[in-house]
């Protein structure tokens, strides 16, 4: 299972990931962490580096806190080194209130050099893989390579450019998105809707209009916005 469910609301932690862009000769590629098996929380998933924010973690608000957070945890899992200044916001995501363990996560994104050694402790972290998002998001649905929703719809995010300058310069333009998904269950399959879904509000997912949402099953998951 991706996801905890409980029928209780638990308060949201604070947490920060790193999404890592390096150019290659293939085009541009970004960084997954393979978490170990025996993890109790996501084992085995593919993730950015990240973590919880410390309360050691210094800044003058929680987004900042959460940016130097997320440097150390690129530290920690991955072993590259970076300022917390160097990494540009990408997007927040908050865990639905139907999911047991709940985080309110900011992402970042930040350029490495092609041959930046990656250094993971083969304890909560066994392996790491450059991947274009394309070929990310394709060996996803072909149940190669399981991920969770915000590391799907990023990846998405990634491939809409294949030069990290220019997405960079782009991303630097943009209020960073928010998400905070409604989680509905249609049969087998879970929908998670974002805002800008016609079904957000009413949780109707028949409801004719713009989609903005992740539906999955079975630990597959598929993004549709059609905006």
């Amino acid at each position: 299972m991706v996801l905890e469910f409980s029928e209780e609301a638990s308060p949201a932690l604070p947490a920060a990931s790193a999404i890592m862009i390096r150019h290659t000769s293939q085009g541009m590629e970004t960084l997954l962490l393979k978490r170990s098996d025996e993890l109790k929380h996501m084992p085995g998933l593919w993730v950015f580096p990240g973590g919880k924010v410390e309360v050691s973690d210094e800044g003058d608000d929680d987004l900042e806190q959460a940016r130097c957070g997320a440097a150390r945890e690129l530290q920690e899992e991955a072993g590259i080194s970076l300022p917390a200044e160097t990494l540009l916001t990408f997007s927040h995501w908050l865990t639905p209130v139907v999911v047991k363990r709940r985080f309110a996560t900011w992402f970042f994104i930040a350029e490495v050099g092609s041959d930046d050694p990656v250094t993971v402790d083969g304890s909560e972290i066994v392996a790491h893989e450059w991947w274009r998002p394309a070929d990310a998001i394709r060996a996803h649905q072909e149940g190669q390579l399981p991920i969770t929703p915000p590391t799907l719809v990023s990846l998405h995010d990634l491939q809409a450019e294949d030069d990290p300058s220019v997405l960079l310069s782009q991303l630097g333009e943009r209020s960073p998105p928010r998400f905070f998904p409604r989680v509905m269950r249609d049969g087998d399959q879970m929908a998670f809707l974002y805002e800008g879904d016609a079904a957000y509000e009413s949780g109707d997912l028949s409801r004719q209009g713009p989609q903005h949402r992740t539906l999955g099953e079975r630990g597959i998951f598929r993004y549709v916005d059609s905006d």
